[in-house]
């Protein structure tokens, strides 16, 4: 009780120093994620739903378990970066290691970004480049997609080349699913040097990469994640792939130490074991597809197209009330009603075959009672 009186008495003082945070921060919505028991199929988050082998996770931990606790992890991620190099086909000193795709946001926005400073971002498009930005004091130039949600280049390269400092384009786009032509990305790469990052999250779901275009052009940075098809989404490890003359100044804004043990050594053994995930990679790419021809059988519901592991969908009803009767259905999926671009628009991850089953089943009889209604 006394200590309820005591924050009573000191919260007009506290509201004061509450005012004294920056209003750029004081004025950002935080980023949230709708949050359920373990007892729900989870098909809203683009992660991977095959967790990693038990005899992996018990070699991942042993090897963990090898080394000092007490001590800090490598400030350079050096043997990390040598095994990303290898598997990516880049050179180790163009490789920079985050905590998750959001450091390496953070960082490359950080390095280009600030007061006075303008990115240019599709829209809708992944959010965290936007949120940065705004936290940073940059300026956001906001491109619209087309219509049927792919791409508009042409409006894209007009907004960077004029005066943009920084372009972010994600292929596939999150959450629409759609890839941006490499040759027009190529032909703003020619026209400008101010720095275009390519975020390649689910790469290994679309099979298409700008990294060849890297080393003809070092204005150029592609970033990628261990969170989508590598099961790795709860270690938090993303990277960039860029030239080494960048990645030496990138590398001064990363945190000294940002990556702990257990994720640097759970990410060295993926690398190693490559393998083990193709299966699973398939599986998810041949499941998106059924999943696409299925709900194109559904009335009322519209498929786009997808280089993913997700489909963005809309039907001619209020998404978060669809979105409210799947979940009564035991299924959590994404409803993107907040964006105003995205009204009527819902997201799901492609899952099991036995979890996919049950979205259909779901999916469908909501439509047929509401279309019956």
């Amino acid at each position: 009780m006394l200590g309820r009186l005591r924050y009573e008495v000191e919260s007009e003082s506290m509201n004061e120093v509450v005012k004294q945070v920056h209003s750029r921060i004081r004025s950002l919505k935080p980023y949230t994620v709708r949050e359920v028991g373990d007892d729900i199929i989870k098909m809203d988050k683009n992660e991977n739903p095959y967790d990693l082998p038990e005899s992996l996770k018990r070699e991942i931990t042993e090897a963990a378990a090898k080394r000092s606790w007490s001590r800090y992890p490598p400030i350079v991620a050096s043997e990390l970066h040598e095994k990303i190099a290898r598997y990516t086909g880049w050179i180790p000193e163009g490789v920079i290691a985050g905590n998750g795709s959001d450091e390496m946001i953070l960082m490359i926005l950080m390095s280009f970004l600030g007061e006075g400073k303008r990115l240019v971002v599709p829209t809708p498009s992944f959010p965290m480049f936007t949120y940065i930005a705004t936290l940073i004091g940059a300026t956001v130039v906001q491109v619209p997609l087309n219509d049927d949600f792919s791409y508009n280049p042409d409006a894209l390269s007009d907004a960077f080349l004029d005066g943009g400092d920084l372009l972010v384009i994600c292929s596939p786009n999150n959450p629409t699913g759609g890839l941006f032509p490499l040759d027009r990305l190529e032909d703003i790469l020619e026209r400008t040097t101010a720095p275009v990052i390519m975020d390649e999250a689910y790469y290994e779901f679309s099979r298409v990469t700008a990294l060849s275009l890297v080393e003809k052009y070092p204005n150029l940075i592609i970033f990628r994640t261990f969170s989508k098809a590598f099961s790795l989404a709860g270690q938090r490890i993303g990277y960039g792939l860029m030239s080494p003359e960048l990645a030496v100044e990138i590398g001064k804004v990363k945190l000294p130490f940002n990556i702990d043990v257990f994720s640097i050594t759970a990410a060295m053994r993926l690398l190693e074991n490559t393998g083990i995930l193709g299966e699973t990679i398939e599986g998810i790419i041949r499941e998106r597809d059924r999943l696409i021809r299925s709900m194109n059988q559904i009335e009322d519901v519209t498929v786009y197209p997808t280089a993913s592991n997700f489909i963005l969908f809309r039907t001619p009803y209020e998404s978060t009330s669809v979105c409210d009767d799947i979940l009564r259905d035991g299924i959590l999926i994404r409803d993107l009603s907040a964006n105003p671009a995205l009204r009527g628009t819902l997201r799901v991850t492609t899952s099991r075959p036995s979890d996919n089953d049950r979205f259909l089943g779901s999916l469908s009889r909501i439509m047929n009672e509401r279309g019956r209604g």
